[in-house]
């Protein structure tokens, strides 16, 4: 390997969990080891009755008819485990908007260098479970107030990421148009400048894969503990599918990974010396360096 390999972690921030117990956790971790990360941000709510009941009546008929995927339910943990019971009823009863209700949370991870992008809009689970019913004009109305609050408070936000890995032609073209330098939405190795359907032209911005993940786009680590993995183990993979790679981009949630921060605080110890822990931003910047001399 030439010099130091290059390790990024994203977290998407999405719930009050998050927010109250896994940032305040990423937060000491990250003081401990130096090291910044990077944080997609809802700024709006996390919840839909509507999108969330029309998902459970789907799912319940898709186990009718055999047409589940269970696989994707076993790599994954329980949304309960992920919340808490207290976490679950505020997000059910209360549903606050996340970027107005923890903004001190929030302006300490700016304050203190962490890299702050926006992930969606107004509602996470609109945005995750019906995209494409919102259309241009739609989505244009979901982003609008989240991104001009965002703005106002941290300036322009160089990254974004869709909830759930959704996007389509309008989110490229949202993009785009509001000036992101990358996105973190679809699959590959490397970054990449995708293009433009049915043209030869690309887009602007670039694309930066997640490219240590587990199946169905869970995050490694939770993974390994919904599927009852030791500490040891989960270590052991995530450590290991980092180093098969000089340009390394793992992602999270801060209520898997901030609650068990233990487990990236192994593999910090693990690939010390080896790979300098960074930004989403500055992992583009070094790659676009690494691409040009080589």
């Amino acid at each position: 390997m030439r010099g130091p390999g290059v390790f990024a972690l994203r977290f998407d921030v999405d719930s009050v969990t998050c927010l109250e117990h896994g940032v305040p956790a990423l937060l000491k971790l990250g003081e401990r080891h130096g090291v910044r990360f990077t944080f997609f941000v809802n700024m709006g709510r996390s919840f839909s009755w509507r999108h969330t009941v029309a998902r459970t009546l789907r799912s319940r008929r898709a186990r009718t008819t055999g047409d589940d995927a269970g696989g994707a339910r076993a790599n994954k943990l329980p949304a309960a485990a992920k919340l808490g019971r207290s976490g679950v009823l505020k997000t059910v009863l209360m549903n606050p908007r996340l970027g107005w209700r923890y903004r001190p949370a929030l302006d300490r991870l700016f304050e203190e260098g962490h890299e702050l992008g926006l992930h969606g809009g107004s509602n996470h689970a609109t945005w995750q479970y019906a995209l494409d019913e919102l259309g241009e004009d739609g989505l244009q109305r979901h982003v609008r107030s989240s991104f001009a609050t965002f703005r106002d408070r941290y300036g322009q936000p160089s990254g974004f990421a869709s909830p759930g890995f959704r996007y389509n032609e309008a989110v490229l073209d949202l993009v785009d148009s509001e000036g992101f330098e990358y996105a973190s939405d679809m699959t590959g190795e490397r970054p990449f400048r995708p293009a433009r359907p049915g043209s030869k032209r690309r887009y602007t911005h670039f694309q930066v894969p997640v490219n240590v993940i587990g199946e169905d786009s869970v995050p490694v680590i939770e993974q390994g503990l919904a599927l009852g993995r030791s500490d040891v183990r989960i270590v052991r993979d995530a450590v290991e599918r980092i180093r098969e790679r000089r340009f390394a981009l793992m992602y999270g949630h801060p209520y898997v990974e901030g609650v068990h921060w233990r487990l990236l605080d192994a593999i910090f110890a693990e690939l010390s010396g080896d790979y300098e822990v960074v930004t989403v931003a500055e992992y583009l910047r070094r790659w676009k360096e690494s691409a040009s001399h080589g």
